[in-house]
């Protein structure tokens, strides 16, 4: 699970799971760089996919995003 906080709340998760950072380490270093608003706009955007295959699909969109360390919502 990836997860990141709200404040100081429970942390969000997101059901992606570890395998996409299993076998994308840079993807996972690249997250983890990542600002707290930035993983949450991410999770946030994850958790809104109702089927498995759309979450797959937009971690391979967001995959350039997340390297060049911007949010799910930026240009």
């Amino acid at each position: 699970m990836v997860s990141t906080t709200h404040g100081e709340s429970k942390p969000i998760d997101c059901p992606i799971g570890r395998e996409a950072f299993d076998f994308d380490p840079e993807l996972a270093e690249a997250f983890n760089k990542l600002t707290p608003g930035r993983k949450k706009s991410y999770v946030i955007n994850l958790n809104s996919a109702k089927k498995p295959e759309t979450r797959v699909a937009r971690i391979a969109k967001f995959r350039e995003k997340i390297l060049s360390g911007k949010g799910a919502m930026e240009r």
